[in-house]
């Protein structure tokens, strides 16, 4: 099975980092792939530009999508599951 993990905490010192750690693992001791996008290591913008605006909201054909956008998209078509690891607050 190929495993997409989008994971998304600023620190390596968190319980957020081990239990991505530990899933990890776990892929590898069942003989999954996986691949992980890690938020903060790629500088991720969750703001649209006004470009990505007009894009996706009058499906302008003719406004190009950026390459790191095709290539999380190439990521998620690659893969037979998605695993979110973030931490959630109350």
């Amino acid at each position: 099975m190929q495993v997409f993990v989008v994971y998304c905490h600023p620190s390596k010192k968190s319980f957020t980092h081990d239990m991505k750690q530990e899933f990890l693992k776990g892929l590898r001791d069942a003989n999954h792939e996986f691949v992980v996008s890690d938020l903060y290591e790629m500088n991720f913008h969750e703001e649209m530009s006004e470009d990505e605006y007009e894009r996706e909201a009058y499906y302008s054909t003719e406004i190009p999508v950026a390459d790191d956008v095709m290539e999380e998209q190439r990521k998620i078509q690659q893969s037979d599951a998605i695993v979110f690891i973030y931490p959630v607050l109350d």
